[in-house]
């Protein structure tokens, strides 16, 4: 039987017992004695249960004194929102309401509670309207679900790590070639429908096994990174960015003609080369060859566009690097 088989069973329980007209009297006690039945149910350390009349605790078990940080008595001196943290309380008193009014069945919500020492828990609250001689209440059933919260936001933070480093070079911050595939296919079925171009940029860092080789390969990646930053600080919104290779970097250029990309390039390499990267002791300065290509006129495809920014930039190596070239 699953957690809200058994809180549903509890709830009739309660029901049945407390709508009794001989019992109605013996109201708390009777919910004292179906509160060990509970206990067997579900177990001691997770469900606290509460009676709430008028806005107010008429009754508490320990368990739900406990949760709180309060004693029984202190916490029929209360209210729910009072337990409650201040940004959650117009939602629960708003779950509380419709409860109350009739407007649904019965509630089930989550929401953060405030303990008596200021700590903040995750609650989860289970709430059925009943009669007991006349008088409307409201009784509830709260579980401390902050391990299992803790636990889900953990979750969370992992998968949306998992999912960047997926997509993103885990050196630059850079898209990966991973997402390339999906990101330049879409950028391209948008510029065929719009009728607009789409350019590509092309880079490698000239002679960069050379910084490798004199400053060490931690250097190098200080080199990466700082290429990487560099890219990010000349781009517009909509410019997307990629490591390609180990010193191989791609640019998609939504809406860009060829001669504002070259333009693009060659400022990235001014940039570039006017760059000291400091590492350790060292002062490490590069250039960059880069190749442009355009859609349509350079190709249709990603594979096409790529190939062709490719054939400009080993133009502009073999021009002595340190240059942009097009692949017009």
């Amino acid at each position: 039987m699953g957690l809200a088989e058994k809180l549903e069973d509890t709830f009739v329980e309660i029901e049945t017992a407390i709508g009794r007209p001989q019992l109605v009297m013996g109201c708390d006690c009777i919910l004292r004695k179906v509160e060990a039945k509970f206990r067997g149910l579900v177990g001691q350390s997770l469900v606290g249960i509460v009676l709430i009349e008028d806005g107010r605790f008429t009754y508490s078990n320990s368990r739900f004194a406990d949760m709180f940080g309060y004693s029984e008595p202190e916490i029929r001196e209360r209210g729910p929102l009072e337990l409650t943290v201040p940004n959650d309380r117009e939602f629960v008193a708003d779950n509380l309401r419709r409860r109350l009014t009739g407007a649904i069945d019965r509630t089930d919500f989550v929401f953060r509670g405030l303990r008596k020492n200021g700590e903040v828990l995750d609650a989860e609250c289970h709430s059925k309207v009943m009669r007991v001689g006349g008088r409307r209440m409201l009784i509830s059933m709260v579980l401390d679900i902050s391990t299992r919260a803790a636990a889900e936001r953990e979750i969370l933070v992992l998968q949306e790590q998992l999912r960047e480093e997926s997509t993103h070079d885990s050196l630059t911050g850079l898209y990966n070639r991973r997402f390339l595939d999906a990101s330049f296919a879409r950028e391209l079925v948008l510029a065929e429908r719009s009728g607009e171009s789409v350019s590509v940029i092309m880079c490698d860092l000239d002679h960069f096994k050379r910084v490798n080789d004199r400053y060490g390969h931690q250097a190098g990646d200080e080199v990466l990174r700082a290429f990487g930053e560099l890219m990010k600080q000349h781009a517009r919104a909509s410019d997307i960015f990629y490591r390609y290779g180990a010193e191989d970097f791609l640019m998609v250029l939504p809406g860009l003609a060829s001669e504002g990309a070259l333009e693009r390039a060659e400022q990235l390499r001014s940039a570039l080369a006017n760059l000291t990267v400091e590492h350790g002791d060292g002062r490490i300065r590069v250039t960059a060859s880069f190749g442009v290509a355009t859609f349509p006129a350079d190709g249709r495809s990603s594979d096409a566009l790529i190939a062709a920014a490719d054939g400009a930039l080993y133009t502009a190596k073999a021009a002595r690097r340190n240059q942009a070239q097009s692949g017009r």
